[in-house]
């Protein structure tokens, strides 16, 4: 599609049949600005229980589009994408427009790593990436931390516990200390943005007949961090409880990280968030009130008390807990100005029945094309 708008696009190859997409146009000197989304979704689960084939696009008699990635976020790429194909038309723009578009975001911003570590974002200026967040513009997440402890026993008969070393019994020893201790320092480490961190385990795992002592058992959990307990300080704090029970109780426990994603925490304010705030106030079903309406429709359900709780009549900064791509693309740098804002009903996201209103997804086409020139075209920029 690019090529067929004159848009030459390189393939960054990060595994066989995966690749990220790299395109770029220019129109003089002056910003780049990278525009950005990821390709991936994740497992659409038992197609039987979605309404419409989860891979179909079907789209219902109400203009709604049905299917796993609707939301999060395909609508969101394409909608850039399209807005970067009218501007390489119009030249509204000066400098660089960079499209990013990544592999493996869902499994651990797998291209975005690959990609930052390339160089493709050493000389950006901005990052406007397309996740689904459409009352708000995100500037700063908690990080995402994956980490997996491992217990190992001896395996025996149940009726002879004492010849074997149970490893769901260490295992849940070390999960209720490790919980603990970590929640005392979150509890500590309030960062002003972005809140306390928090860790929820998700996946245990130990045994496998129930006569047997287990000689294996292992539990994975997922923590979400902050810049005054981030990812380093909490392996390094799981790492010490884990070696003092392997002392004190004689246990055999190891810890393995799984995923590594930092904090993010871009200035609130910025010619980026500018821009967007300053094209949204011209666009009334752009503004919070009209798409929290607009989500209602489509979910036939009431979301008068989750805009009450949300508490903003006009389109603002806001920091939240999901991670994104940003959080790679920026690992090394904090001069990048960052705007999270895109189509989608960010409820639906990974669930069953995911889907996009079309007229929100075709309004985010033209939210684009304004947004990246205001940014870009000195003219126009936001004071």
């Amino acid at each position: 599609m690019l090529k067929s708008h004159g848009i030459q696009a390189t393939l960054v190859p990060y595994a066989p049949g995966r690749s990220n997409l790299i395109a770029e146009i220019r129109n003089g000197k002056g910003k780049t600005l990278a525009i950005s989304g990821h390709m991936d979704v994740v497992d659409a689960g038992n197609p039987a229980e979605w309404t419409h084939p989860p891979f179909s696009a079907h789209i219902d008699d109400d203009g709604v589009l049905w299917g796993r990635g609707a939301s999060d976020m395909k609508s969101g790429l394409s909608a850039l994408v399209m807005a970067m194909i009218r501007l390489n038309e119009t030249k509204n723009f000066t400098g660089t427009i960079r499209l990013i578009a990544t592999v493996g975001e869902e499994i651990g911003e797998l291209g975005a790593n690959q990609l930052t570590t390339l160089g493709y974002m050493d000389d950006v200026d901005g990052l406007l990436i397309a996740e689904p967040s459409n009352v708000g513009i995100i500037h700063a997440h908690k990080g995402s931390l994956n980490y997996k402890v491992i217990a190992k026993g001896v395996a025996a008969h149940s009726s002879m516990p004492t010849v074997g070393k149970n490893a769901i019994d260490a295992l849940t020893l070390a999960m209720t200390t490790i919980n603990g201790e970590l929640q005392q320092k979150f509890n500590t480490a309030d960062n002003a943005i972005l809140g306390k961190g928090f860790s929820n385990v998700t996946l245990i795992k130990g045994g496998n007949q129930i006569n047997s002592i287990p000689d294996h058992a292992e539990y994975q959990a997922n923590a979400r961090t902050v810049p005054e307990f981030d990812n380093q300080a909490v392996i390094a704090e799981i790492q010490r409880i884990i070696d003092q029970l392997n002392s004190e109780q004689k246990l055999n426990l190891s810890l393995e990280v799984t995923a590594d994603l930092p904090p993010v925490e871009a200035k609130a304010s910025s010619p980026l968030i500018d821009a967007i705030i300053d094209t949204v106030k011209d666009q009334p079903s752009l503004g919070v009130s009209a798409q929290f309406d607009l989500m209602q429709s489509v979910l036939k359900q009431d979301l008068s008390a989750a805009k009450q709780r949300f508490g903003k009549t006009q389109i603002s900064p806001m920091a939240v807990s999901g991670t994104t791509d940003a959080a790679q693309f920026l690992r090394h740098r904090d001069d990048i100005d960052l705007a999270i804002y895109g189509p989608g009903i960010p409820m639906l996201n990974h669930k069953v029945d995911e889907r996009v209103p079309l007229e929100q997804y075709l309004a985010f086409i033209d939210v684009y094309e304004q947004v990246i020139s205001r940014y870009l075209t000195p003219s126009t920029a936001s004071k």
